[in-house]
């Protein structure tokens, strides 16, 4: 079996790894499919929703984030991305956890725009999700027409 090795690409030199400074140590972070259903998870399972109020988010900044333009709703949003690229980077904890650890330390910002990066690399849009037959996660269920099926006149 070959291995990405093989074929040129160095694991640590990918574009949806880096590291991250958290009180002087480096952590991992990293954006796959897997870190969407990490932010699915603090989102109550809609990750097309994080990413509704992300743009909201940057489009209300005009895309200049600081801490003194950042409502709770933001915070939410940071506190989700960071969360999900830490546990994607390999961090084996929950999300209370990492978010009792994180505080409101000025790193909050830094380790958001590590992540932003990484994030605003890559090309993946919820909406190519929606439109694919195979992944069913963010599909609606649709509803078959029987033909056996008669209607009852209202009355």
């Amino acid at each position: 079996m070959a291995k990405l090795s093989d074929y040129g690409f160095q694991i640590d030199n990918l574009e949806n790894t880096s590291l991250c400074m958290i009180k002087g140590k480096e952590f991992p972070v990293s954006f796959t499919m897997e870190t969407m259903e990490y932010i699915a998870d603090i989102y109550g399972g809609d990750y097309a929703q994080f990413e509704a109020d992300m743009n909201k988010m940057l489009k209300k900044s005009k895309g200049r984030i600081t801490s003194s333009n950042l409502a709770s709703s933001d915070l939410k949003i940071m506190r989700s991305l960071i969360y999900g690229m830490l546990r994607t980077g390999g961090l084996d904890e929950s999300s209370e956890t990492i978010f009792n650890f994180l505080g409101m330390s000025g790193d909050v910002l830094s380790i958001y725009s590590v992540c932003m990066e990484i994030f605003t690399r890559q090309a993946f849009q919820v909406e190519d999700l929606k439109k694919s037959k195979k992944p069913q996660d963010f599909q609606k269920a649709k509803r078959k027409n029987n033909r056996n099926y008669k209607k009852t006149p209202k009355k």
